[in-house]
């Protein structure tokens, strides 16, 4: 059984979590500083609206599929080597994409970034995960996630901001500056902490894969946590487009609507930081999966109504975002913990199914109409519902087979 006191010292210390919390979060600052500037990239390059989306799903893509490769390389290879090689490779796309002539070079940029980001976002887990083998995991994840949000809060106003004043190779170039000084840091002072006599074998590491895949517990996880992150960036990835077509909005506006969700989402895992047990993590998370279909649900139906201000749809996500906030960080967990020894292997799983359903959300986002949010919306709370649908999997499953730990 899980112990639900509070040990007397977190093994992570302040100056790891903020490392990797840097280095996790290469991936969505790239990203969300670019969404503002998707509308000036389409008008640069004189592409469609699916085409220019193909910036950011093609990202999601790489992501999705470098991320299952990242985690198990990294049990056998060491998190440290692997962390550090990745940083290096998002900033040779961070620097081809600044300089990116053609849609066509910037998209295979873009992918070069995502190569890299695969292994940071999941070596950053895969560590955690090495350092908390309990429900603390939960408080670990969140904590990393609050640091993150400190550059992912600011990323679209301040991308929004030098899109306008440099034009959209401007946070690109940011880019690079950001990857060299994480770099740095990284090769100075991350440790190593999966030890070597603890590193598998590729069989070992492909039983451990297999394992996991035919839990259903896992399953569950997988298309919820998949799902969460497709209704965030899906709704964000369209909605410059919305706001710069039906509005004439410029890219600021954006960034600071924006705002509104990373604020929520902040607030949501600054609640799991406060949680003492698995149980409180499991009640909150399940009630974060209630609130996001009803918030966005909500939004459709202002939007439906007639309320067209981007206050009525950006205002629901407030409340969406916070919802969550409170339910990822347990998900995520959950499903990390199900083969101990191999943190490895099951983040570089989840983390591959959020990336392959906010992707495929993301590409189709890109065919919807963008005179109104309504499309937008509707497909949102559809997932949304998914969402919950898969929430009931997980505690069927669970009542059926218990988890251990």
């Amino acid at each position: 059984m899980i112990d639900d006191g509070v040990p007397a010292a977190e093994p992570a210390s302040r100056g790891l979590t903020a490392l990797l919390a840097a280095a996790s979060a290469l991936g969505p600052v790239s990203s969300l500083m670019l969404m503002p500037a998707l509308p000036a990239i389409r008008a640069d390059f004189g592409g469609t609206i699916a085409a220019t989306q193909s910036v950011i799903s093609v990202f999601l893509i790489v992501f999705a599929i470098g991320i299952p490769l990242a985690g198990p390389l990294s049990d056998r290879y060491g998190r440290r080597p692997l962390l550090v090689g990745g940083i290096f490779i998002f900033l040779i796309g961070s620097l081809l994409g600044a300089l990116a002539p053609t849609l066509q070079v910037l998209v295979f940029a873009r992918a070069l970034q995502a190569i890299g980001c695969a292994a940071t976002a999941t070596i950053a887990r895969a560590v955690l995960g090495d350092l908390y083998p309990d429900w603390r995991l939960a408080r670990a994840l969140a904590r990393l996630t609050l640091v993150m949000m400190s550059g992912t809060a600011v990323s679209p106003w301040l991308g929004g901001l030098i899109t306008e004043s440099l034009g959209w190779h401007a946070p690109l170039a940011l880019m690079v500056v950001l990857a060299a000084i994480i770099g740095v840091a990284a090769f100075v002072a991350l440790p190593e902490t999966r030890a070597p006599s603890g590193r598998s074998s590729f069989h070992e590491l492909g039983e451990a894969s297999r394992v996991v895949l035919r839990n259903r517990i896992f399953l569950g996880c997988v298309i919820d946590a998949g799902v969460i992150y497709a209704v965030y960036l899906g709704f964000i990835s369209l909605a410059p487009h919305i706001m710069s077509e039906m509005l004439g909005e410029p890219a600021t506006s954006f960034g600071l609507y924006l705002l509104l969700l990373s604020a929520g989402y902040f607030l949501g895992n600054m609640v799991v930081t406060r949680l003492k047990g698995h149980a409180d993590l499991d009640r909150v998370a399940r009630f974060g999966i209630w609130l996001q279909a009803g918030s966005v649900a909500l939004a459709l139906a202002f939007v439906l109504a007639g309320f067209t201000h981007p206050l009525f749809w950006f205002g629901p996500m407030l409340p969406l975002a916070f919802a969550q906030g409170l339910a990822l960080p347990h998900i995520t967990a959950t499903a990390v913990r199900l083969a101990p020894g191999y943190a490895g292997v099951t983040a570089g799983l989840i983390g591959f199914s959020q990336q392959s359903i906010a992707a495929a959300a993301v590409q189709g986002l890109g065919f919807v109409r963008t005179d109104t949010p309504v499309p937008a919306l509707a497909v949102c709370t559809a997932l949304a519902f998914v969402s919950l649908g898969a929430m009931l999997l997980i505690e069927r499953a669970l009542r059926a087979q218990p988890v251990a730990g």
